[in-house]
């Protein structure tokens, strides 16, 4: 066995499942969230779990982590019966819940954190030399290149998730829950991730993994169960499926989406956006540039793709764009034929450029307010009369919005933080669109988005193409670049290095590029 893996020390009990469901239900208030769900989850493999959002998964794993412990059914753990009253009652039983929102302490060194409330102790005191040199270890095995005395706060979000991970590793997992662990990652650091998963898979344990990117399946697991409305609709093993992404995606909205991603063809105008020379510096002396002397141009009607791996420079160069980078840029940008200087958000907003981030709740939206502040926050001055918000024309805005982008909400006067990915990127959308910008630049713009959601979404990409804007996309999500764009672009070291037209690539070719690789 592995010396780096630590597993439970009481051995499985022959023909017992690691974790069963048994008639779970659950409600809240008038809503019946899980109906009777019943799921039987194996010792050492990989149970995939997918749904839209509301469907119930993320209630069901609350109930299983401990932070839910009132609910109809039974959870058995290795035929036991168990009821968890707490995250630290769980943990105590080797169950253990990776969320997509981290909930690190930031201020804790990243060895403090891996072994917070479990410090190795000497005569009392915290044995600081064994906590540095396990921590260290621990780091090499999931061959993260950090310092185990950097501050968490100091890591990127993808460092913060493979620490998190590490940590529940440490702790005697039988059954670790992983909710949406590639979402922040790049093509790379999923790799590892699957590998680290695998290696677990080898020891026993049981990995339940949740993602709305249904491509990884095939890859990692090794049974998909799907959910709808609080039920399970499907469920299934993947050697016996040859078509996996579609199959879960019928169960899941309970029809067949047979176009994906519905991209509408236009044929591009006048020149709305146009670079020349731009250039991105780096924060260190003599450091090569972020983005260097890049010139592009995106017409009237086109969706311009971008793919580049980590520190190609796509999402330096989309930051810079609306002003929102911290180093030095310089070059020339016109907006629909007019030179525009760009120095910060407030200037790319008047500019008429658009911005969707990749972290939306960081970076897109104000989670303690409602959804109509939101929505209104960068178009007030449209809004106003004299100084003084015009309520009644704020609130016919939005509702207009609301339903013209299907907004599932209860009142446009909840918090934005009430509502799921796909809708709060809705919000996001509806802000710009208020500003009536010439240019979108969308980061990311489905990731942790379900089915219905993200098509959605590429139906308000197409319309905003037919009005004539010109879109620029920039995601890692490769099928998605390719699905959606008139033009793909791949990054490398601050360059484009290759361009092609709709339907001229594949995969394999842009990613290729990206990596700075050729094809023979």
């Amino acid at each position: 066995m592995n010396a780096g893996i630590i597993v439970s020390e009481a051995p499985s009990k022959r023909g017992v499942s690691a974790a069963r469901f048994i008639g779970i239900d659950k409600t809240f208030g008038v809503v019946r969230a899980l109906r009777g769900v019943s799921i039987a989850f194996e010792h050492g493999e990989v149970h995939a779990i997918a749904g839209e959002n509301g469907a119930g998964k993320s209630t069901l794993m609350k109930i299983l982590s401990g932070v839910i412990g009132s609910y109809e059914g039974s959870i058995e753990i290795e035929g036991d019966i168990c009821r968890f009253e707490s995250i630290r009652d769980a943990e105590r039983h080797g169950v253990f819940l990776v969320p997509q929102e981290l909930n690190v302490v930031p201020e804790l060194r990243v060895g403090e954190y891996l072994f917070l409330n479990r410090e190795p102790r000497r005569w009392g005191m915290v044995d600081t030399k064994t906590l540095w040199a396990d921590a260290a270890r621990w780091l090499a095995i999931f061959k993260l290149d950090i310092s185990p005395l950097l501050r968490m706060d100091d890591l990127s979000t993808h460092q913060q998730q493979l620490v998190s991970i590490a940590r529940a590793m440490t702790q005697g997992v039988k059954l670790l829950i992983l909710d949406e662990p590639t979402s922040n990652l790049t093509e790379r650091e999923t790799e590892l991730m699957f590998e680290q998963i695998s290696d677990l898979h080898r020891h026993g344990v049981t990995t339940i993994y949740i993602s709305h990117r249904l491509h990884e399946f095939a890859r990692i697991a090794d049974v998909v169960t799907v959910m709808r409305d609080g039920a399970v609709v499907d469920h299934f093993r993947l050697e016996s499926e040859t078509d996996t992404p579609r199959r879960v995606v019928q169960a899941m909205v309970g029809r067949d989406l047979t176009e994906m991603y519905p991209k509408v063809v236009i044929e591009p105008g006048r020149s709305i956006l146009s670079l020349r020379n731009w250039t991105v510096a780096n924060g260190g002396a003599g450091r090569p540039f972020l983005v260097e002397n890049l010139d592009l141009d995106v017409r009237a009607g086109e969706v311009v793709g971008i793919f580049g791996l980590l520190g190609s420079g796509a999402f330096d160069l989309t930051r810079s764009l609306f002003g929102a980078h911290e180093s030095q840029v310089r070059g020339t940008i016109q907006i629909d034929g007019r030179t525009v200087s760009v120095r910060n958000p407030r200037d790319a907003i008047r500019s008429g450029i658009a911005y969707v981030p990749a972290e939306r709740k960081r970076d897109g939206l104000i989670e303690s307010h409602s959804i109509t502040s939101n929505m209104t926050l960068a178009a007030l001055s449209r809004l106003t009369r004299f100084g003084i918000l015009d309520r009644a024309a704020e609130l016919t805005r939005v509702q207009t919005y609301v339903k013209s982008l299907k907004v599932k909400c209860g009142s446009v006067e909840q918090p934005i933080s009430q509502l799921s990915g796909g809708n709060q990127q809705k919000v996001i959308a509806a802000k710009w669109l208020l500003t009536a910008p010439e240019v979108f630049i969308l980061e990311e713009p489905t990731r942790g988005v379900d089915i219905n959601a993200r098509v959605d979404f590429y139906a308000l990409i197409n319309e905003l193409a037919a009005a004539g804007k010109a879109i620029i996309i920039v995601s890692t999500d490769l099928p998605e670049v390719l699905g959606m764009a008139d033009r793909v672009l791949a990054m490398l070291e601050g360059s484009i290095v290759r361009e092609w037209r709709r339907g001229e690539a594949t995969e394999e070719d842009v990613m290729t590029a990206a990596a700075g690789g050729s094809r023979q």
